[in-house]
């Protein structure tokens, strides 16, 4: 049977294969092989998007053809892996700004796609505003801060802002942009983040060091006239000067400096140039001789020797007794000590007395003054100090005050934010909260610090120690004495 079944087996292959000889060629499909190997033709990207956001992630789908390829498996890379990252199911993550390429390869084909990376909007500044910490001229020495907002707000977390000066010479600008007064002149500071830029004009000026003047008082008679003359240190800073009667009812000035005597009684001419003043006392009397005080200041009248005030007239408290205010305003040229009887003609009145110093305004209340006896120095000089990031000043030179002071600070001072008092018996700094919105209030002469720190200190007296050493042995001592009962020897 099985001798038949593979004759007749034999002659129906014979007669396919007959027949097949017959057909045209092509018109029979052999089988496949089920081991013959398939190649990936072409694959087809799919859809993506080309820009994403840093921090977003897209899913690419590309497909193989033909869909029965022997190995239709996809790998993904990255040429730039700190821009744009894929994993290998294809999902990819933007990581940085900037363009990569990301490649699709299966059995030998490769695809690309190009992906742009862009900074998240909320990020990106679209806008900035800058401006000076101070108003109007800055002089040499002095320091302000610039002052940079952007929008939108978000965006200022991760803004990067720079800054130059046009002129280092006339002002120069840290990264942080802090500006620093160097020579008179004007400099444009420019400040830049991104394309945006930004330029703040600084101009800065030489202080004046001091207003010498031809008389420090006059004495005069009603209608008589004299001439206020002066000159300002150094040569370099701003010469012209402007003149202010204090009380027009009894003397006034003109623009060049002269003084007109109208009524009896005292007044102050305020010579000022910039940020410095000077003070002219002048006393008018029907029975004055006429004149002026250091260096005989000329006068229209008749001619007379310069007579001298009496004793009690000092200029200082003659000032606090005629003020028609309860304010006195002094450049601290002009009193460099507020001495007893200036103490005590303020307590009296009631009034108050602003020094106005480098840096800062020192003012004192009449009614607060305790003692007369302890005079006040005015100078108030500010150094940076030599331990800490701040700046130091010592009030009163260490002596007890007379009363509660003000110290308003200004100018680069401005920008510290605590204040500290030296404390001698410890050796240590220690803190005041008597110090808000640049206004130190104090009674307390000595050395202080002005800064941004907050300073911690240990401090622990030996005595102590050897106290609670000396305590801790004791207590040793009688825990053995009482467990020596219950011991077993």
């Amino acid at each position: 049977m099985n001798r038949l079944t593979k004759r007749l087996a034999a002659v129906l292959l014979l007669a396919a294969i007959t027949a097949g000889a017959a057909l045209p060629a092509g018109a029979i499909k052999l089988p496949e092989w089920p081991f013959r190997h398939i190649d990936v033709e072409s694959i087809d990207p799919g859809e993506y998007d080309a820009e994403m956001v840093v921090g977003t992630t897209q899913q690419l789908k590309p497909t193989v053809y033909p869909e029965n390829a022997s190995d239709p498996a996809v790998t993904f890379a990255s040429d730039d892996i700190s821009v744009v990252q894929v994993a290998d199911n294809g999902l990819i993550g933007a990581a940085s700004v900037g363009t990569a390429r990301v490649s699709a390869t299966a059995d030998g084909v490769t695809i690309y796609y190009d992906i742009t990376v862009v900074p998240d909007p909320s990020t990106v500044v679209s806008d900035m505003d800058a401006a000076l910490s101070v108003e109007g001229e800055l002089a040499v020495g002095d320091v302000a801060n610039i002052s940079v907002s952007v929008s939108p707000s978000s965006a200022a977390a991760t803004a990067t802002v720079t800054f130059a000066s046009s002129n280092e010479a006339v002002a120069t600008v840290n990264n942080f942009g802090r500006v620093t007064a160097v020579g008179k002149g004007t400099a444009n500071i420019t400040v830049t983040c991104g394309d945006i830029v930004r330029t703040v004009s600084v101009t800065v000026y030489i202080p004046t060091d001091g207003i010498h003047l031809n008389t420090n008082y006059l004495v005069l008679k009603p209608g008589e006239t004299a001439q206020i003359t002066g000159s300002v240190t150094p040569s370099t800073a701003p010469q012209g000067l402007t003149f202010r009667s204090s009380d027009r009812s009894v003397a006034t000035v003109s623009g060049g400096g002269t003084v007109t005597a109208v009524g009896t009684g005292s007044t102050s001419i305020i010579v000022s140039n910039g940020d410095s003043s000077s003070m002219v006392t002048v006393i008018v009397n029907r029975g004055a001789a006429g004149g002026a005080s250091s260096g005989g200041g000329a006068s229209s009248g008749d001619g007379g020797a310069s007579s001298q005030p009496e004793a009690a007239a000092d200029p200082i408290i003659q000032q606090i007794n005629d003020a028609q205010g309860d304010l006195v305003n002094l450049h601290q040229a002009d009193v460099p000590r507020i001495t007893s009887a200036m103490l005590d003609a303020l307590r009296r009145t009631g009034k108050q007395l602003s020094v106005t110093g480098e840096g800062y305004i020192l003012t004192i209340n009449g009614a607060d003054i305790r003692n007369t006896q302890n005079e006040l120095d005015t100078a108030v000089a500010f150094a940076p100090s030599a331990t800490e990031d701040g700046v130091e000043f010592t009030l009163n030179a260490g002596s007890a005050m007379p009363c509660t002071v003000s110290l308003t600070l200004t100018g680069g001072n401005e920008a510290y934010s605590r204040l500290y008092l030296y404390n001698e018996a410890t050796g240590q700094w220690q803190y005041l909260n008597s110090y808000a919105g640049g206004i130190v209030t104090t009674d307390t002469a000595g050395r202080y610090l002005l800064t941004n720190d907050t300073l911690t200190f240990i401090h622990m007296n030996p005595y102590v120690l050897i106290a609670a050493g000396a305590v801790l042995v004791a207590i040793i001592v009688v825990y053995i004495v009482v467990k020596k009962r219950y011991w077993f020897w």
